[in-house]
């Protein structure tokens, strides 16, 4: 079973971030990749954060295929876990396990294709390069960012290269959303904008209501902020929804083929509650804000005089972050709170080079039905990174997810299939065979 013992054993790995400890991961992927053939090297970040880099030399007149994961996770409630979150369990015809989706799954993934890759006869016409990197989950900071401005040539750029061309997550496929299976490659993502509130008032006796309450100015601010900006079309989802009309009937067909054309803004903004009911898909239409932290106060009777709040805000790709922040802080003024910018993280949208149309084919040879559509993700990713350095990226898994499986990331009992993940294995070791060769 390729692949499948090195991810239950990777599983095992407790690289929750923070702290990560990203180290034994690393090295597993470190001994399997050098196994096969490939250079290997790990990259010690400032902060003792281990990153692996592999490679397979070849011809650097052509853009390097960079195969990027990372090996740190998000926590987990352990007590509402069915199986051991980092006990790498194979139980009911799934591998169970923190990562097993985000993205240790994947990160085996690639690392089963360069080795298949290097032990075959296969003359490269480009240089392979497999990238584990550590911290994602908090933002890159100790991980692909430090990767790339430290050591920029490991990763496949350099003066006179052309920039790579860089795959990772994002782009799984997914069942539900019409009758056949639908697998997105993932061109882009939203910019994460992180919003800080500062709200001052009157503070004393809380049986005395003060004039200026700094925790009531505070969620006022919130709740006017919060939620969904008015829908509107990015290109890429004009192309997707142009794409999913051409594979439905009736009157999901002329819904898709509406929301493509012309019409299609007014038309998102007619059925928004609709759209916003469906999960991703709303979330790839507008603008969206939440928040995410509150304090304010120490004392049950006592008024605090100051209070503070964060908000989570996702910009579609084609948004003025600048111009997002100006129009809040327009707002939050009205009740005396100021906006602070903590974090801003975006990329381009990248175009549709060569391992689009490889990605395509190979989607199709999961399902007979399947339909493959260009997508934005409305999380972040590592690929920014890259993107930001001028590299083409593609979010794009082969394996097909049920909703509730899409649920676990970041939830419970994260798990992928053992037979899907096989599959997977095997359709992303042709991608890039074919990508390179």
């Amino acid at each position: 079973m390729p692949g499948l013992e090195l991810l239950s054993t990777l599983l095992r790995v407790d690289s929750t971030n923070p702290p990560g400890n990203e180290g034994p991961a690393a090295e597993l992927l470190r001994q399997r990749l050098e196994g096969a053939g490939l250079e290997a090297n790990i990259f010690v970040s400032p902060g003792g954060r281990r990153n692996l880099v592999a490679r397979l030399d070849g011809p650097r007149d052509r853009p390097a295929l960079v195969l990027l994961s990372h090996t740190d996770v998000v926590g987990v409630e352990e007590e509402r876990w069915s199986h051991d979150p980092f006990g790498g369990a194979i139980a009911d015809g799934f591998v169970w396990g923190r990562g097993a989706l985000d993205m240790k799954g994947i990160a085996v993934m690639h690392a089963e294709a360069a080795a298949a890759v290097a032990q075959s006869d296969t003359e490269l016409r480009r240089e392979v390069i497999v990238v584990a990197v550590a911290d994602e989950e908090a933002g890159g900071v100790e991980g692909a960012e430090w990767l790339l401005d430290a050591h920029p040539e490991a990763v496949g750029f350099g003066q006179g290269r052309p920039a790579p061309e860089v795959l990772g997550e994002g782009g799984f496929g997914l069942s539900g959303i019409i009758d056949a299976p639908v697998m997105p490659i993932v061109l882009g993502e939203k910019t994460a904008l992180w919003l800080r509130l500062s709200a001052e008032g009157d503070p004393g006796h809380g049986s005395l209501p003060p004039r200026r309450n700094a925790a009531h100015n505070l969620m006022k601010v919130m709740g006017k902020l919060s939620g969904y900006r008015s829908p509107r079309i990015h290109p890429v989802m004009r192309d997707q929804f142009r794409s999913l009309a051409e594979a439905s009937s009736g009157g999901r067909e002329k819904a898709f083929r509406t929301l493509a054309g012309s019409g299609g803004p007014l038309v998102a903004r007619a059925l928004a509650k609709q759209l916003r009911a469906a999960g991703t898909i709303g979330a790839l239409l507008a603008d969206t804000v939440t928040p995410t932290q509150v304090s304010a106060g120490y004392k049950h009777n006592v008024v605090p005089g100051d209070a503070q709040g964060a908000l989570d805000c996702r910009l579609l790709p084609d948004t003025d972050p600048a111009q997002f922040v100006a129009t809040a802080a327009k707002t939050a003024a009205k009740y005396g709170v100021t906006v602070d910018t903590i974090g801003l993280n975006g990329s381009p949208v990248s175009e549709r080079g060569r391992f689009y149309e490889i990605a395509q084919e190979v989607s199709r040879t999961l399902a007979s039905n399947m339909v493959v559509v260009p997508s934005l993700t409305p999380g972040t990713t590592d690929v920014r990174a890259f993107r930001k350095r001028g590299a083409t990226g593609y979010g794009w898994v082969p394996l097909v997810l049920t909703p509730e499986l899409l649920a676990t990331i970041h939830g419970h009992d994260e798990r992928v299939e053992v037979k899907g993940f096989e599959r997977a294995v095997e359709l992303m070791t042709e991608a890039v065979l074919r990508a390179c060769s």
